[in-house]
């Protein structure tokens, strides 16, 4: 079946992607590679699992359109994890509210209310990479019902044998489908077209924020771009604040002042 994936250009201005100091657009070690061989993210290269060398599989380099929807896929993992604010809801007790909350990176200042923490370490292990990436990438888009539709057909074996009885937005947005997504990667990567590679990444929606937030994986070793500067993460930074606001998260200011969104 010929590819039916409707594609688009990379956004004419800069993306951006939170990374680790020093160089934000670099791509994770294989060394921080889960068992699986992935890096537990969404467009991952499964491929471990069937016996393919290091050098064989690709690794992603996850960007947002923008400032905001990069800081939002990064900090979604601070918010209170759900358990907690479920355990929270059963108790009324301070001390109960203490045994709950132990352990736990977050902003006890109302105990009753906590909320995920963004300490001053975080924001120093990191930086913000901007780069413009070059025009004539071109990505698969798997946020239109043409390639969902493709994509139905294309990876129906894989589908039935995760027990996935459709594929639509809500799977490719599902954090508890990633094999699914995937495989849906490797099968992306693995599309050529005149004997040359078709995509050079991924552009899909954040799960987070559908509407307003554009994200992009990049297959790293099909990557060609304008560096930018890297910037530092710094506490007062409006998108950053923004993502707290809305997450329900502290941003731990230089003084070790807890600074509110």
């Amino acid at each position: 079946m010929e590819h039916a994936l409707d594609e688009v250009g990379p956004p004419p201005t800069a993306v951006f992607r939170i990374g680790w100091r020093g160089d934000p657009l670099r791509p994770p070690p294989w060394s921080k590679a889960l068992a699986d061989g992935t890096f537990g993210n969404r467009f991952d290269d499964p491929s471990a699992s069937d016996g393919r060398p290091e050098e064989s599989r690709f690794r992603c380099l996850y960007c947002g359109t923008t400032m905001e929807a990069a800081f939002g896929e990064t900090l979604a993992r601070k918010r209170v994890p759900i358990g907690v604010l479920a355990k929270l809801a059963a108790v009324d007790v301070d001390e109960s509210v203490d045994a709950v909350l132990a352990g736990a990176a977050i902003d006890r200042t109302e105990p009753h209310r906590p909320r995920g923490l963004i300490s001053a370490e975080w924001q120093s292990q990191r930086q913000i990479g901007r780069t413009t990436l070059d025009p004539a990438l071109r990505f698969a888009n798997v946020a239109t019902r043409g390639s969902l539709q493709y994509l139905r057909f294309a990876l129906a074996p894989v589908a039935d044998r995760l027990g996935i009885t459709d594929v639509d937005g809500s799977t490719m947005l599902n954090p508890g489908l990633r094999a699914f997504t995937q495989a849906c990667a490797r099968h992306i990567y693995e599309l050529h077209e005149d004997g040359a590679p078709r995509f050079a990444g991924i552009r899909y929606v954040s799960r987070l924020d559908p509407i307003a937030w554009e994200c992009w994986a990049i297959f790293f070793d099909r990557l060609r771009y304008t560096p930018g500067y890297p910037e530092n993460v710094m506490a007062d930074n409006p998108a950053l604040k923004r993502v707290a606001h809305d997450f329900a998260l502290t941003i731990e200011g230089p003084d070790g002042l807890l600074l509110p969104p």
